[in-house]
């Protein structure tokens, strides 16, 4: 499921970044929803200090969720965003945050249908310090 999530990274910044969430729980953490003993869908949230849009801090933000095509529509987000909230909350956050790519029209309604309400649309841009 992280391989479909997260298809453009190379599979060794995977194995990196799982042994980062792992080896950290109180500022990472990832879910698994199950459909009996399958696992149908994958969440990975973390604290950040400052969120666009947020007020308050420290704000719990989805990373990166996905659920398996055959298994949409059916609550599974919303259960396994549940499961995120809880572990938001007893991190001290009252605001939990997430994003989607400007063209994911899949994501954003999905966002929206579960409560979120959106906030910027922005395109992010970075540069090496040298």
């Amino acid at each position: 499921m992280r391989q479909a999530l997260y298809n453009e990274l190379p599979e060794d910044f995977q194995e990196d970044e799982m042994l980062l969430i792992a080896n950290d729980k109180e500022w990472r953490e990832s879910f698994i929803v199950f459909e009996g003993d399958k696992e149908v869908g994958l969440l990975e949230v973390s604290l950040r200090n400052f969120v666009d849009g947020c007020l308050t801090t420290p704000v719990a933000y989805i990373e990166g969720i996905y659920i398996v095509g055959e298994y949409r529509g059916k609550g599974y987000g919303r259960r396994i965003l549940n499961e995120a909230k809880s572990w938001g909350k007893s991190r001290g956050c009252s605001e939990i945050a997430s994003d989607s790519e400007l063209d994911n029209l899949e994501a954003q309604q999905f966002h929206n249908a579960i409560g979120f309400e959106e906030t910027y649309r922005i395109v992010q841009y970075r540069m090496d310090l040298e």
